[in-house]
Order: structure tokens, then sequence, then C-alpha cells
């Protein structure tokens, strides 16, 4: 049977939902013969409170910051201006208008005085909830009193200090990019990285390949650092068939050598070649279901032990 609701409650007693609440939560006086039919009639209809939804009320009503706390809108703190960003806070607002929150978007300035200004301006117009939009760089975010937020980030960099995260899951896309080469007759698989890129995954790009290859990092076909001559070179000296990348630019040298491509990011959306595929908006909505998880909880601070969340995208190939 379909749980009874506060509506169904309201209408056995002849009274509006509020007034249900009121007596359910008891937060409000009520006159003692509404209050009566009131309870009569959960009793009847053996209505119960949704804990969720309790939980979501007590926080929008009890969230720290005074009379001008406003628990129902999250900030969006995009720490780019990138289109990328643009699109992952449209998934920030259509999945936090499903779990009854709005949202609000500010820019981050690199300037640690500005930033601590911010931090100020999020907690006196009530936001706890606070979702940092992907960033080229690790962020040292200075000057933020975490004890009054609860935080998610979206993107795979390691953010200072470390807070729970929502990302794609690079490991497996490395792992999916080599399976991918091998059923394309690869057998000589390389890596041509920036390093500094490689990095920013928490080597997770590195990883995935160990892991399917079973080979030691000290024989892995990796090339981090860009040179032209020497690509050719490497090319050449380890008999490279397969190559998964993130840079475009080499796509002109492979196709010389009738080498074979997987992009391990979406940079690779280039006509024929296979690329590693995950819509921003996914890790809008997921990074909006993990903080408000946080915020039911009311897990202000800084987490112990953060945890990620990888979402794994899909290889497709745009065709002509």
């Amino acid at each position: 049977m379909k749980r009874p609701t506060i509506h169904d409650v309201a209408r056995e007693a002849g009274v509006s939902h509020m007034t249900v609440s009121r007596v359910v939560r008891g937060t409000h006086a009520v006159r003692s013969g509404t209050a009566e039919k009131v309870r009569a009639a959960v009793e009847r209809l053996g209505y119960r409170p949704d804990p969720v939804l309790s939980a979501l009320a007590t926080y929008r009503s009890t969230a720290r910051g005074g009379e001008n706390v406003k628990g129902s809108v999250l900030g969006f703190v995009d720490c780019d201006g990138t289109e990328y960003s643009g699109v992952m806070l449209a998934g920030v607002r259509a999945e936090a208008a499903q779990l009854g929150y709005s949202v609000e978007a500010f820019r981050l300035d690199p300037v640690p005085a500005r930033q601590r200004r911010l931090a100020k301006t999020l907690y006196h117009r009530g936001m706890r909830g606070l979702l940092f939009g992907p960033s080229d760089e690790p962020l040292k975010l200075e000057g933020w009193d975490w004890s009054c937020f609860a935080a998610v980030s979206l993107g795979a960099l390691a953010h200072e200090p470390p807070m729970h995260a929502v990302a794609m899951d690079y490991f497996q896309g490395a792992v999916d990019g080599c399976r991918l080469l091998k059923s394309l007759g690869c057998e000589r698989i390389g890596m041509v990285l920036d390093a500094r890129l490689e990095n920013r995954s928490g080597h997770r790009w590195i990883g995935g390949m160990l892991a399917e290859t079973g080979f030691s990092k000290e024989h892995l076909h990796l090339y981090l650092n860009w040179n032209e001559r020497g690509f050719r070179s490497w090319l050449m000296k380890r008999g490279i068939d397969g190559i998964l990348t993130i840079h475009p630019h080499i796509l002109s040298t492979a196709a010389e050598r009738n080498i074979r491509i997987a992009g391990l990011n979406d940079t690779m959306n280039v006509m024929g070649v296979p690329y590693l595929s995950l819509d921003p908006t996914l890790i809008g909505a997921e990074g909006v279901r993990m903080l408000h998880h946080l915020l039911l909880r009311q897990e202000y601070g800084l987490p112990s032990e953060p945890k990620r969340v990888a979402l794994q995208g899909r290889y497709q190939v745009n065709k002509p």
C-alpha cells in the first residue's frame, strides 16, 4: 500500500497540511480540538513522518548563521569560469531542484584575502552546502572556516585542504582504453601525456595502464615530456602501435605510422578517434547528491577520510 502522506492526514482531519506539520512536530501551538482531530487522523491512517524529509526540514530550520539562514540554498564556487564548468553547473541546478534546493554561483578569486571575504559572504547569507567546480590547477583554499560548511569538490584535482570529491573514473578509463586498443590489434601500447596533467589525475591514468598491462612502471611505454623529435624517436625505438593520450597534436604523426589512438577524455573528440566521454552534468548531479547527505547529517567541517566518487565514462567515436 502507498505510504500515507501529510496531505492524506490533512484531508482526513479537514485541516491544512501546515496544521498537521505543526501538530506532528510540536513546533507551534494548535487549538486542542484541532490537534486532537489531527492526532486521531494520524492514528487511523498509520502516518509516520518521512525521516529524510524530517531531517531536511530540521537542517533548513537550524542551520547556523542567524536569522537570515537560507538552508535550502547551495553555493556553487566557479573556480575557472570555463564553458565546461557552466555545463557542470547546469547539472548541479537540475539535481538540486529535484531535492528542493536552489543554487547560487560565485566566482572564486585566486587572491587569499578575497577568498576569505567570499567565505564570510557565503556564511552570512546562510549557505552551508558548497560545491567547488573544476579547476585547471590544484587550489589552496585559505581563510575558510570549514566548521561552518559541508563541501564537495567536482573534478579530479586534490585541493588543499582535502575534501570529498566527485570525478571521472580515470583509472577505469585507462583500463578500458588499453582493452579497446588491444581489440583493434595493438600489441605495444604507449601512453603520451604531459607529466603535469597526468599528475592531476592522481596518477590514476598510469595506474590503470599498469593494472591492464601487468607491467611494472619501469617497463611501461610512457612518454610524459613532449618534444616532437623525441616523440618520433620514441615511437620507432619502442615499436608503438597504439597510444592512449589527451593530446590531439600527436594525431598527424600517429596517422603517418598507422598508429591507433584512444583518447582518455573529450579533448580527443576528433572525427574517427575513439575517446572517453562523460557528460559533465552527471558529475554535477552526483556532487549535489553527496552534498545533500552531508547536510542531512549536518556533517560540517573537513572530513578525516575524504571520499571520492568515481563516475565511469564510455568510449565513443564520432563518425562522418
